[in-house]
C-alpha cells in the first residue's frame, strides 16, 4: 500500500512539474460558470511546439467585433501572430483588445523559436465581446483583478481597457460639450441686441434709424459670446488630440504587424530548412538577420547586429566584416557558442561600430564540410547635427517676481552642451537669458524663427529654466480650474494672461513647427510652493492636474520632459550651482546615462537617469515626468 502511495505521489509531482514547465498549470482567467452578458464567446486554446504550424481556433469573428487575446505571460503576446480567415495576412497580437478588420475564423501561431526549449506549450484565451463597450470590458477585467490581484496579464489587459475607456469617455464628454456650446452660441447670436431692436422699431415707423448705444446687457452678451467661442475652440482642440491618441494606437499596431509578418516569414523559412535537414540534403549554411534592416539610416556610432545562422552539418565559425574589415573581438576564428565547439544553430548578437556615411556589413558562415554562405547589408550613419534647431531660455532676474539663482547657469550649460558637446552649429541654437527673454522675443523665436527654419525631418529642442505659475481659469480643459504659465523676463503676476506664456499658447506654437521630432524640456514648476521655480498668485498652493502635459504632448512627434510632477517643487541647489533636474540631466547626457555604451544618449536613457538620481538628491520630493511618443530613437547626447 505504501509503495502504491509513493508511486502515486511521484506521478503527481512529475505531472505538476510538466505543467509548470509548459505553462499550463492554471487558466489565465478564473471565469464564472455563467458568462456575463458582455461576453459573446470565450475559448481556451493550447499551442504545442510540436503541433501544427497554424491553429484554427474555430472562433468566428464578424467584421468590427471587439476581441481580446491573453497568453500565460504578458510578454508572450508579442510573439503571437494571428490572422482572420486564410486569405488575411498575419498580424501581431500587439494589443490585448482589437477590432476585427474582416469576418472569418481566427487562426493563431506562436513563435516558439523566440523562447527556450523548456516551453513546449502555450495557453491562449480568446474573448469575443458582445458589443464594443470599453466601459463594460474594463469593468469585467476589474472584477477579474479582484479575484486574482497579482495576475500580470489581467493587470495589463485592464490597463489597456481603461486607456481606451478614458478616450471614449473623454470623446463623448467633449462632443456633448461642443454641441451644448454651439447651441448656446446660436441662441445668443439669434437674440437681437438693443441697437438691433431700435433699428427694427424705427424701420417700422419708416423713420431714420436712431443712434443707440450698446446697453450693459449687450456688452455682457458679447462677452459671453467671446467666452463660448474660446471654449468651443478649446473643446475642438481636445477632440483633435483624442483623435491623435487613437491614431497612435493604430500606428503602434501597424508597426507591430510588420514585425509579426517578418517573424512569421522567418519561421516558415526555418521550418523549410528543418525539412531539408530531415531529408539529409547538404546545403550551405543559412543566415537570417533580425536587425538591423538592410538600407536603414541611423544616427548612432554603434548598431546592434542580431540573428541566427544554421546548417544541416556543424557550423565551424561565423565571420563578421564591417567595410571589408574583420571584427576583431571574437574568440578563436569567429563567433562561437560557449560549451559547443560546432553547433548546428548559432544565434549571434553583437555591437558593430559604424563610420560616417555608408557602411557595408558582411557575415560569412562556414560549416564543417567547408561550405559557406554570405549575407550583406548596408547601414547608413547620417549626420543629424546640422538638422537640429534649438531655443534655450533661462531667467534669473525677474523685475516683478522673486528672483532665481541658477536658471541662467542651467540655460548656459545646456547651450554649451548642444553647441560644444553635440557640435550643433551655433547659428542653429538661440540663447535667451534674463532681459533678452522678454515675452515678445520668446514668442518670436519659438513661433516664427523655429517655424521658418525647422523642416519636417529636422529635430527641434526647446529648453526653459525659470518660473512657472498658475491662475484660476474655470474654462481650463484640464479639469482643475487652472491655467498654467511659463514666465518670461517681463512677466507680471497681476496680469499673467497678457505678460506670460500660457500652456495653450505653447501648444499652438508647437503646432506651427513642422518638425515631427520636437523635444520640450522645462526646469520649472507650477505648484506655488516656496523655494522652487514657481510663484504663488493666489497666495495658496494649487492642486494641479498634469493633463496639461498631455495637452502639449498630444501632437505628432512631441516629447515633453519636465523637472517635476505637477504638484511638486523644481528645486535649486547651492552646492550644485544648478537646478537639481538640469544638473543630473547634463551629467547623464555627457555619458553617465549611456547604459548600452553605444556612444549616444537617447531621451529615454536620459529620462531613466534623472528619474533615478533627482528623487535621490531631493529626498523623494521631486520626480521628473516624461510625456509623448516619437517613432525611433531621439538622441540628446553624443559622446565623442
Amino acid at each position: 500500500m505504501k509503495r502504491h502511495r509513493f508511486i502515486a505521489l511521484l506521478f503527481y509531482l512529475l505531472i505538476s512539474s510538466f505543467l509548470l514547465i509548459t505553462g499550463c498549470s492554471k487558466p489565465i482567467l478564473k471565469m464564472p460558470k455563467r458568462l456575463p452578458p458582455i461576453i459573446k464567446t470565450y475559448k481556451r486554446i493550447t499551442l504545442d511546439r510540436d503541433g501544427p504550424y497554424i491553429v484554427n481556433t474555430r472562433v468566428y469573428l464578424k467584421k468590427g467585433e471587439i476581441y481580446s487575446i491573453l497568453t500565460n505571460r504578458p510578454n508572450w503576446r508579442n510573439s503571437l501572430s494571428l490572422r482572420i480567415s486564410k486569405k488575411h495576412v498575419y498580424y501581431s497580437a500587439y494589443t490585448y483588445h482589437s477590432s476585427a478588420p474582416l469576418s472569418g475564423n481566427l487562426y493563431l501561431h506562436f513563435h516558439f523559436s523566440n523562447y527556450s526549449k523548456k516551453y513546449r506549450i502555450i495557453r491562449v484565451e480568446v474573448i469575443v465581446w458582445g458589443k464594443a463597450d470599453y466601459i463594460q470590458i474594463a469593468d469585467f477585467f476589474e472584477k477579474m483583478k479582484e479575484k486574482d490581484p497579482n495576475n500580470e496579464v489581467i493587470i495589463d489587459a485592464l490597463y489597456e481597457a481603461n486607456r481606451r475607456k478614458d478616450i471614449y469617455l473623454a470623446e463623448t464628454k467633449a462632443s456633448k460639450e461642443i454641441e451644448k456650446t454651439k447651441k448656446e452660441l446660436q441662441e445668443l447670436k439669434e437674440e437681437p441686441t438693443k441697437v438691433e431692436k431700435q433699428a427694427i422699431k424705427t424701420a417700422q415707423k419708416e423713420e431714420p434709424a436712431l443712434m443707440a448705444k450698446p446697453s450693459a446687457d449687450d456688452i455682457k452678451k458679447q462677452e459671453k459670446v467671446t467666452q463660448l467661442e474660446a471654449r468651443l475652440a478649446k473643446l475642438t482642440e481636445t477632440l483633435g488630440q483624442l483623435e491623435e491618441m487613437k491614431k497612435k494606437f493604430e500606428e503602434e499596431r501597424k508597426k507591430a504587424d510588420r514585425l509579426s509578418k517578418e517573424l512569421a516569414e522567418k519561421d516558415i523559412r526555418e521550418k523549410d530548412l528543418l525539412t531539408k535537414l530531415e531529408h539529409g540534403s547538404k546545403t550551405p549554411p543559412v543566415i537570417v538577420i533580425a536587425s538591423p534592416k538592410d538600407g536603414s539610416k541611423v544616427e548612432a556610432d554603434m548598431i546592434h547586429l542580431s540573428g541566427v545562422a544554421e546548417d544541416d552539418q556543424d557550423l565551424e565559425r561565423l565571420e563578421v566584416f564591417i567595410n571589408n574589415k574583420p571584427i576583431e573581438k571574437k574568440v578563436g576564428r569567429g563567433i562561437k557558442v560557449k560549451g559547443e565547439r560546432y553547433p548546428k544553430r548559432l544565434r549571434f548578437s553583437e555591437r558593430i561600430p559604424l563610420e560616417r556615411g555608408k557602411n557595408e556589413i558582411k557575415l560569412r558562415a562556414i560549416d564543417a564540410d567547408g561550405l559557406s554562405s554570405e549575407k550583406i547589408l548596408t547601414v547608413h550613419k547620417i549626420e543629424i547635427r546640422k538638422n537640429i534647431w534649438a531655443a534655450v531660455i533661462g531667467v534669473n532676474t525677474y523685475p516683478h517676481v522673486r528672483k532665481l539663482h541658477y536658471a541662467v547657469n542651467d540655460a548656459k550649460a545646456f547651450y554649451d552642451h548642444l553647441v560644444h558637446f553635440n557640435q550643433i552649429p551655433a547659428e542653429n541654437v538661440t540663447l535667451l537669458v534674463n532681459q533678452e527673454a522678454h515675452l515678445t522675443k520668446v514668442r518670436s523665436i519659438l513661433g516664427t524663427h523655429l517655424k521658418s527654419k525647422a523642416g519636417k525631418d529636422d529635430m527641434v529642442i526647446i529648453y526653459f529654466a525659470g518660473h512657472g505659475a498658475t491662475e484660476k481659469d474655470v474654462m481650463s480643459p484640464d479639469g482643475d480650474g487652472l491655467e498654467k504659465y511659463l514666465l518670461p523676463y517681463d512677466a507680471d503676476p497681476k496680469d499673467l494672461y497678457a505678460t506670460s506664456l500660457p500652456m495653450g499658447e505653447i501648444s499652438r506654437i508647437f503646432n506651427r513647427i513642422r518638425s515631427e521630432r520636437l523635444i520640450f524640456i522645462a526646469d520649472s514648476c507650477y505648484s506655488g510652493a516656496s523655494g522652487g521655480r514657481t510663484i504663488s498668485v493666489t497666495g495658496m498652493r494649487a492642486n494641479i492636474s498634469d493633463a496639461f502635459l498631455d495637452r502639449i504632448a498630444g501632437g505628432k512627434g512631441r516629447i515633453i520632459l519636465t523637472a517635476s510632477g505637477a504638484n511638486e517643487v523644481s528645486s535649486e541647489d547651492a552646492n550644485l550651482h544648478h537646478g537639481v533636474f538640469t544638473y543630473f540631466l547634463l551629467e547623464g547626457l555627457r555619458g553617465k546615462a549611456d547604459t548600452d555604451k553605444d556612444g549616444v544618449v537617447t531621451v529615454d536613457e536620459a529620462y531613466s537617469y534623472v528619474s533615478k538620481h533627482v528623487p535621490q538628491a531631493t529626498g523623494q520630493e521631486q520626480h521628473p515626468v516624461k510625456k509623448g511618443i516619437v517613432e525611433g530613437r531621439l538622441v540628446l547626447g553624443i559622446i565623442d
